[in-house]
C-alpha cells in the first residue's frame, strides 16, 4: 500500500509539467517563508502509552511552534515543490515539554492543496510522517491548515496544524 501511494504522488508530480522538454525551460520563483504554528495532537498505540506514562502526559496535547519553508514553482503558475521544516513543542497545557521535528518534501498545487510525506522525530517515537492540506493565500500571507499523520512502531500520532507564513527577507 505505502509503494502504491508512493508511486502515485511521484507520478502526479512527473505529469504535471506543462512545458513539453523540447521547448526552453520558463522562468522559476524561488521562496523562503516561515511562521507560527499551533494546532493538536492525538497519540494512539501500545508504545505510544508507555511513553505518554512515561512524560505524565495525556494522549491529547497541544502543539507550539514554528515552521520554515523553501519553494520553488514557474512563473507560468505550475506546482510548486516544497520542503518544509516544523520545529513542533507538545503538550505545554500539561506542565510538561514533548519536542518534535519534521522534514517534508512536496507539492503544492496551483489551487494551494498540498501534500508530502518525511522524517520526524520525537520521544514519543521516530517514523515516517504523511501530510495533506490546504493553503490559502491573502497578499503576501500564506494561511496553511494541514494535517498530519506519523505512524512509528506501536504508535500513531494524528495532527491538525494552523498558522501563517511570510516570506522571508533574502
Amino acid at each position: 500500500m505505502r509503494y502504491t501511494i508512493a508511486a502515485a504522488l511521484l507520478t502526479l508530480a512527473l505529469g504535471a509539467r506543462d512545458v513539453p522538454a523540447q521547448q526552453p525551460q520558463g522562468r522559476l520563483i524561488r521562496r523562503s517563508m516561515e511562521g507560527p504554528r499551533l494546532g493538536v495532537t492525538f497519540v494512539t498505540g501500545s508504545r505510544a502509552d508507555a511513553r505518554l506514562r512515561q512524560y505524565g502526559v495525556s494522549p491529547f496535547m497541544s502543539q507550539f511552534g514554528w515552521h520554515f519553508e523553501q519553494d520553488v514553482a514557474p512563473a507560468s503558475r505550475g506546482p510548486e515543490l516544497v520542503v518544509e521544516e516544523v520545529l513542533l513543542l507538545g503538550a505545554v497545557e500539561q506542565n510538561t515539554l514533548v519536542p518534535s521535528a519534521t522534514l517534508m518534501m512536496g507539492i503544492r498545487l496551483p489551487r494551494g492543496f498540498e501534500f508530502g510525506m518525511g522524517p520526524n522525530v520525537s520521544p514519543l517515537g521516530s517514523g515516517l510522517a504523511l501530510g495533506i492540506g490546504q493553503t490559502l493565500r491573502y497578499g503576501g500571507v500564506s494561511l496553511p491548515i494541514n494535517l498530519a499523520v506519523v505512524r512509528s512502531p506501536g504508535a500513531l500520532r494524528t495532527t491538525l496544524l494552523l498558522g501563517y507564513a511570510i516570506q522571508r527577507a533574502n
